[in-house]
């Protein structure tokens, strides 16, 4: 049976700690630029620090050849109907000439197996509706449509 991840570089994945939030700023503005989503570095960093900081999520570099290729971000909650811990891959995000090298996959697979030697029983992701090469990716890593609609209520713009 062939893997289904087909890699072509070898993939790490790091810990970023609240230190290193300046340094992911840059990638981060580029995702939200490339997901045309309004980017403010402020919230961003003061949102993660809060999540690491209170043990909620964690941060991630992608690394490969000695260089941060990318970032993941994982949220972590809890589920009665899942029974236990969940966790959310938040945000991924690969720089452009890393892209189609297998970076994407091997990290959330490593991302997966980290999350499940924790206890995790449930990790979940979303995608914008047109982002089909990121839709087939997450399939052919086993993840499956909920068939749910998500709603979303904002009760702060902090």
């Amino acid at each position: 049976m062939p893997s289904i991840v087909d890699s072509k570089v070898n993939v790490q994945i790091i810990a970023c700690q609240v230190t290193e939030l300046d340094a992911m700023v840059p990638m981060a503005e580029q995702y939200y630029r490339e997901d045309h989503l309004q980017f403010d570095p402020t919230r961003f960093k003061g949102a993660l620090k809060s999540a690491l900081e209170l043990e909620r999520g964690s941060a991630w570099w992608l690394c490969s050849a000695g260089e941060r290729v990318g970032y993941a971000l994982l949220m972590d909650g809890w589920s009665i109907e899942y029974g236990g811990l969940i966790t959310t891959l938040d945000e991924i995000y690969v720089v452009p000439e890393w892209r189609e090298k297998g970076v994407a996959s091997q990290s959330i697979v490593a991302l997966r197996e980290q999350f499940l030697a924790r206890g995790g029983v449930s990790m979940n992701l979303e995608t914008t509706p047109d982002n089909f090469r990121a839709q087939d990716l997450y399939r052919r890593l086993g993840f499956g449509d909920t068939h749910r609609p998500i709603f979303r209520f904002v009760l702060s713009q902090a």
